[in-house]
């Protein structure tokens, strides 16, 4: 199988992470086909405090879609600059336990550190190594960790990302103690309209496959958490869509951000909300003019609750004509 090498590559001496672990650089690709051989690799650099002297282990981990199986389907490797060759690793299981919850390192990794912005499933799946290495006080070095993958079948954005780390210290609270990037990457070439893990799923366009020039269904499900936390509207009476269209080479713009009977979504079940709209009709959008951008949020009859995107953006999803 091919490997795919077009790497979006961060230029040396990154940002310090930490006071005695930093990233010298990160080749990693931002996109790659679907199907496709993936190779990232992480040049890091550490030192070790004055008063440590440690017997530990390297562990790498990968927080990627669950459908690409990145237990069976990763291999990890490391060397270092003390010349001792290229280092295997190995996958964690059951019975190695992260040493600051006592518990799996992917459970670890997902309640100390998160999921990074994926709101469709994701996993961690750690790898330790299989050679221990005594670290002593003051002790510098280098080092490349390489990840080889496979992408899966279906079109997608993500945030993948990887933690480089021991099992001395495990997920510390302290992030001086491990390494952490975040990759936003996107496959591209499969069939299916694609799909983006990184919006919170309580909203979404039907049909999957569409353009502005289409009637359109926007759904909005309340019963949908964001970071353990509920929908404002959820148990609402009633649920209007707010919204902006982006015309003419996104030189104009439209906005509908009235409470009336042309805003009022149905209700689909409980806590789930519809609207159709023909988005020229809606926006007053003359026909044979593009519509660029359609934008939008949720409010109660008042307009005293709105729901948006975690980082108060309104929600907005791109064209899919796949």
């Amino acid at each position: 199988m091919k490997r795919y090498y077009r790497y979006l590559t961060i230029a040396a001496l990154a940002a310090i992470v930490a006071g005695c672990m930093e990233f010298l650089a990160i080749n990693h690709p931002a996109t790659a086909p679907v199907n496709t051989g993936v190779d990232a690799t992480f040049d890091v650099r550490i030192e070790v405090n004055k008063d440590i002297d440690i017997r530990t282990t390297p562990v790498v981990a990968i927080l990627a879609p669950t459908a690409w199986k990145m237990a069976e389907n990763a291999v990890v490797t490391y060397t270092t600059s003390d010349g001792s060759g290229t280092k295997e690793m190995r996958l964690a299981v059951g019975t190695d336990k992260e040493p600051k919850t006592s518990g799996p390192w992917s459970a670890a990794l997902k309640s100390r550190i998160g999921l990074k912005g994926n709101y469709e499933p994701v996993e961690w799946v750690a790898f330790i190594a299989t050679t221990d290495h005594n670290w002593g006080p003051n002790d510098q070095f280098t080092g490349t960790v390489t990840v080889r993958f496979t992408t899966g079948s279906e079109n997608l954005k993500t945030n993948l990302a990887y933690f480089i780390g021991n099992t001395q210290d495990g997920v510390h609270d302290d992030a001086q103690y491990y390494l952490l990037h975040e990759q936003p990457f996107e496959t591209t070439g499969g069939s299916n309209a694609t799909i983006d893990y990184t919006l919170p799923k309580m909203c979404s366009i039907s049909p999957e496959a569409f353009t502005w020039e289409d009637i359109v269904a926007i759904k909005y499900d309340a019963t949908i958490q964001v970071d353990g936390e509920d929908s404002p509207l959820k148990g609402a009476d009633k649920v209007y869509l707010m919204a902006r269209a982006s015309y003419n080479g996104e030189t104009q713009e439209a906005v509908v951000d009235e409470v009336s009977a042309k805003t009022l979504m149905t209700k689909n079940g409980k806590d789930k909300w519809m609207l159709y709209i023909y988005p020229h009709e809606f926006f007053d959008v003359p026909a044979g003019v593009k519509i660029d951008n359609v934008s939008f949020y949720m409010v109660n009859a008042d307009k005293s609750i709105e729901v948006k995107m975690p980082d108060g953006e309104e929600f907005s999803f791109p064209e899919n004509d796949k």
